[in-house]
């Protein structure tokens, strides 16, 4: 079946219905002006609906300048306008998040926050004296994205804009299309406020993620030393949203599938000497391809312990938003293991295959509820790797559920 955004598709709806609203009040020839400017939102109904708001403010202050120079007054209809388009934007600010997240030009938004104070909803408004001239945009965009930066394409020197999909305490994550490759890439920024000790794991993150040669681990690419950054693969989900959305219509082979992926992934990375330490819903994502494949990717190195890495001091705080805190906080973060690493996987499985994150020993299948409790028991009753796991997985809880024909969902 079709992959289902629900979030995205409670989003296409609410701007549909906004933009045959606004065609109705707010519909002006100029705004054909104003559509270049918009384009960069990359969506159909933000392409229609902020011209159409550019247009019509303009028309407004346009309106209100006039009728500052002649009487002072501002028409009861016009103000009326003037307060509800004013509204509309507050309305889409606080709908529009993460890639689509604006902010209005500085000058139009002081422009406002003056018109705020003297607009009534009757009888027209008194324009305050001494009220300046509006000097009206013509030119460019008031409808400015807040998560946006440029880098240099170095083949044509062109700019493009990368836009901020996430971030955390040590990084932010942006998402662009190159033109010449014609797809999608990330770019993995460290915060400027990083201690040393801090971006020398930062830049470790990318040398593992460079070396490290899985189709089920997340790839990196540059890295560019004057801003910390680097380029890698772009994923489209993380694990905890594809799940919720697809909950109800993914089937036991697709959701084995995902798994047998994850535990390839994590055989693969423990190979290697290295413990992930901050696996989670978030850290595990999801790639979808044309053909309707989907592969795990994980990703998010940062908090690799090594071997021979001095970087974890002792009484470092514990990080990792499913980690065994329990135990991590009686033997420290810098104690942390296999066993550990289990825990969390496993978690991450159960997910999985159950759409669930809690509420373990409620779980009806007896072959699932064994595996989730050995693997998140007191320490030394878990599975000591990964193929402990995938053993257990493959003998006794897939043919299991195979055989019920189905999984309990919800």
């Amino acid at each position: 079946m079709p992959d289902f955004d629900k979030e995205n598709y409670e989003l296409d709806n609410f701007l549909k219905i906004k933009l045959s609203q606004y065609l109705n009040k707010y519909n002006t020839e100029t705004k054909l002006l104003f559509k270049p400017y918009y384009i960069h939102f990359a969506h159909t109904y933000l392409n229609e609906i902020f011209p159409l708001l550019h247009s019509k403010l303009n028309d407004l202050f346009e309106f209100l300048n006039y009728k500052n120079n002649s009487n002072g007054h501002y028409n009861a209809e016009d103000s009326r306008q003037l307060l509800d388009i004013i509204e509309q934007i507050r309305i889409l600010q606080a709908k529009l998040t993460n890639e689509y997240s604006f902010k209005i030009d500085d000058y139009y938004q002081g422009i406002i926050n003056r018109c705020k104070k003297f607009l009534s909803l009757s009888s027209g408004s008194t324009i305050p004296e001494g009220f300046p001239k509006i000097d009206i945009i013509e030119e460019k965009a008031i409808f400015l994205k807040i998560n946006s930066t440029e880098i240099e394409n170095p083949d044509n020197s062109r700019k493009i804009t990368i836009d901020l999909i996430g971030g955390g305490s040590y990084a932010n994550v942006f998402r662009y299309k190159d033109p010449y490759y014609k797809m999608k890439f990330a770019i993995k920024r460290a915060l400027d406020n990083l201690r040393e000790d801090e971006l020398e794991r930062f830049k470790n993150e990318f040398k593992d993620l460079k070396q490290l040669d899985s189709p089920f681990i997340i790839k990196a690419y540059t890295y560019n030393d004057e801003k910390n950054e680097y380029t890698m693969e772009f994923a489209d989900h993380t694990i905890q949203k594809f799940i919720r959305n697809n909950n109800n219509s993914l089937t036991f082979e697709s959701r084995r599938k995902l798994i047998i992926q994850l535990l390839n992934a994590f055989e693969y990375i423990h190979s290697k000497g290295l413990l992930h330490r901050d696996v989670s819903y978030q850290n595990v994502l999801i790639k979808k391809y044309e053909d309707g494949n989907y592969f795990i990717k994980v990703s998010d190195f940062g908090l690799v312990k090594r071997p021979e890495s001095n970087l974890t001091r002792q009484g470092t705080e514990i990080k990792g938003a499913i980690n065994d805190y329990s135990d991590l906080d009686r033997v420290g973060f810098e104690n942390y293991e296999i066993r550990h690493e289990t825990y969390a996987i496993a978690k991450v499985i159960y997910f999985i295959l159950t759409g669930r994150e809690t509420n373990y020993h409620k779980e009806t299948n007896e072959p699932l509820k064994n595996f989730i409790l050995k693997a998140i028991s007191d320490k030394e009753n878990r599975f000591n790797s990964v193929a402990e796991m995938k053993e257990v997985l493959l003998k006794d809880v897939f043919p299991y559920i195979r055989n019920a024909e189905k999984i309990r969902v919800f």
